[in-house]
């Protein structure tokens, strides 16, 4: 194996390992296999527990460490910027011992709509005869065959190995969402992203990011990738200029496209939209045409989505009006507005756990509602304390009755999480329940609520878990809608996925 890694360390290790077999890297001591090279980063864990695990590394056979900070063992490079360089170096060993071209990438970023807008980019790509996987929060692989992903943006080690893995399985597109964390930690360096889509941007993981301007920034940081080809990005977000600016100083001097639902100065807008609980009906009003669009997605944000979606699509090589022609088939992503329906109720669970989302949701909503809008909602803890009463005063603000509950209270006391959702909360002429196990909300809601009416259950969405005290119980809010309505007399219409 040739590599040069001289940009880190002036001795030539590849001499160095000369009379050693080189079998790539790893971040995990525990699965380190001889001849690998272990990357130690700071963020594993305390500093000596980063040593030691290095150490155990070593021991197992590790041909050298790289650490981002001194750990000092004998066999040990410094290298601040490994994480950032370690994607491309994982792309190059695995082209080195199996050539194969390499996936067209098109990531999507942004606060909501990333899950839909990927998944929905993938189902419009498949329909043309093209492998497309999709990586992200509701799974990774090529449709229909998805497992389940344990972060929204793999490490740069298991991203690279998926998406060498998708291309030998005869993929020639990837989907993927890019989170601020996977930006900002350069888990997504080394793919060949031709295409980057910005969907909006509001108030969450400040917790990491500190500030609304830093998780911005990170987000920006999609639209300086030089592989880029065209850039698309949401007109009608107040952070669209910031991506602009980011994808006009990129000088690969990508194609910038833009959309809106509300400014005919966009390069993508609309006509008529018409919303129903099927879906909703516009034009697309494009630089190639006129196209009239059924789209079976509810809710204003998903024409705003597949919108998005069908740009990026175009842009990969494929004809507006056959992609058009497909969008009724769409499916979307599992717990993004995904309707469970009876005789004359309408049940929606979604993933919404920010503010902005929950207000989007319900606001959507509001247009298809005769009788009563309900919201069932909890926050998550070990996270951002100060969105809390934010989620509760969105709830307020938009749905009636409200229904308090948990989450995924994580380590943190349950208690704790509802002083902090009910903190300078005026409750005066709202209608609220305060249910703190889910199952039971859920049962409260199906049993209470009326004909006309729809109730929405957010936060967890596509979940199939409950995290208390750092363990995980199976916990669907699907099935448990279901269920509570089958012990009702009304019977299940429907269920399927609507965003």
């Amino acid at each position: 194996m040739s590599i040069s890694f001289q940009q880190i360390h002036p001795i030539n290790i590849d001499a160095a390992w000369s009379m050693q077999p080189f079998n790539g890297f790893c971040l995990d001591s525990r699965k380190l296999e001889a001849g690998q090279i272990f990357i130690a980063l700071n963020s594993f864990s305390q500093a000596e527990k980063t040593r030691q695990f290095a150490q155990n590394a070593l021991d197992a056979g590790a041909l050298v460490v790289i650490s981002e900070t001194a750990l000092g063992l004998e066999k040990e490079w410094t290298c601040p910027t490994v994480r950032q360089l370690l994607g491309e170096w994982q792309k190059q060993y695995l082209q080195h011992i199996d050539p194969i071209s390499i996936l067209r990438g098109i990531a999507v970023t942004g606060t909501n709509g990333k899950t839909t807008i990927s998944r929905l980019i993938a189902e419009l790509v498949s329909s043309q005869g093209q492998g497309c996987a999709v990586m992200g929060t509701t799974g990774n692989g090529i449709l229909p065959n998805l497992t389940p992903s344990s972060h929204t943006t793999l490490d740069a080690l298991q991203l690279q190995n998926a998406l060498h893995a998708y291309a030998k399985q005869g993929a020639a597109f990837v989907a993927l969402e890019a989170s601020s964390h996977g930006l900002e930690q350069g888990r997504l360096n080394g793919c060949e992203i031709e295409i980057a889509v910005y969907s909006n941007l509001s108030r969450d993981h400040l917790d990491y990011h500190g500030t609304l301007e830093a998780y911005a920034e990170a987000k920006a940081l999609l639209f300086r990738f030089t592989t880029l080809k065209a850039v698309v990005i949401n007109l009608d977000d107040a952070y669209a200029a910031l991506m602009l600016d980011a994808a006009k100083a990129n000088p690969s001097q990508p194609k910038i496209l833009t959309y809106s639902l509300t400014q005919a100065s966009a390069d993508y807008h609309i006509a008529d939209l018409h919303y129903q609980l099927s879906g909703a009906r516009f034009t697309l009003i494009a630089p190639s045409g006129l196209y009239s669009v059924q789209s079976p997605l509810l809710g204003h944000f998903n024409v705003e989505n597949l919108l998005a979606s069908l740009i990026a699509a175009e842009y990969a090589g494929f004809a507006l009006a056959d992609l058009v022609q497909f969008v009724p088939q769409l499916q979307g992503a599992p717990g993004r507005m995904q309707v469970i329906q009876d005789a004359e109720r309408l049940f929606v669970v979604d993933y919404a756990h920010t503010p902005d989302a929950l207000i989007q949701v319900l606001t959507t909503l509001k247009r298809h509602v005769s009788g009563q809008l309900w919201a069932v909602f909890g926050c998550g803890g070990d996270r951002d304390r100060g969105k809390r009463p934010l989620m509760t005063q969105a709830a307020l603000d938009h749905a009636n009755p409200v229904v308090l509950t948990s989450d995924n209270p994580r380590t943190e006391n349950p208690e704790q999480i509802f002083a902090d959702m009910k903190q300078n909360i005026d409750f005066a002429d709202h209608t609220t329940h305060e249910i703190h196990d889910r199952r039971e909300a859920i049962r409260f809601v199906v049993e209470h609520a009326q004909a006309g009416d729809i109730v929405v259950i957010a936060g967890k969405g596509h979940e199939n878990y409950q995290e208390v005290d750092g363990v995980r119980h199976w916990f669907d809010d699907v099935v448990e809608v279901q269920s509570a309505i089958t012990a009702q007399p009304h019977s299940i219409h429907s269920a399927y996925p609507a965003q």
